[in-house]
């Protein structure tokens, strides 16, 4: 999900949730759980496309997210931080020396090795650590790699 915001009139902020229809980020569920639990409907809902990827996109006012703005924050941060996790334990996983590792891993391709470690994320989620560190932009993972290799190699051989 992308967030955006922007500039209303008397001061007031639009904010924009893109939802991409073709890739669901992992906090999208959760965003959308929330929305509906809290009786949040949107101002507006449009379907645009971006760079050719479909969006569907949610307008708030300001006034009406108000008090929602925190909890929805740590969900889109807690979404991200799945993101991270999954793209770390794919490098992991890639420079992995183990043979019974590279083997699995070889025979899975591209797409099915990603919803792989979203999965394995929301499991391992618990156990990494994040850090910003001196860098805004990027956001640090730490994970025991014996911890991502192990329950790389229970979830194929399931």
């Amino acid at each position: 999900m992308i967030i955006d915001s922007e500039p209303s009139g008397m001061l007031m902020v639009r904010y924009k949730f893109y939802f991409n229809q073709r890739h669901a980020d992992p906090e999208d569920p959760w965003i959308l759980d929330y929305l509906e639990t809290h009786g949040l409907e949107p101002r507006r809902v449009l379907e645009e496309e971006h760079e050719g990827v479909p969006y569907k996109l949610y307008h708030f006012g300001q006034c009406y997210l108000a008090r929602h703005l925190g909890p929805l924050s740590d969900l889109y941060k807690k979404g991200i931080e799945h993101s991270a996790l999954a793209n770390h334990m794919l490098d992991l996983l890639d420079r992995c020396e183990d043979e019974a590792v590279q083997q699995a891993w070889d025979a899975l391709d591209e797409m099915t090795s990603f919803q792989m470690m979203l999965a394995l994320a929301a499991t391992l989620y618990d156990q990494a650590r994040f850090d910003v560190g001196g860098d805004p932009q990027q956001l640090g993972v730490a994970i025991e790699p014996e911890v991502v290799v192990q329950a790389f190699l229970r979830n194929v051989s399931a």
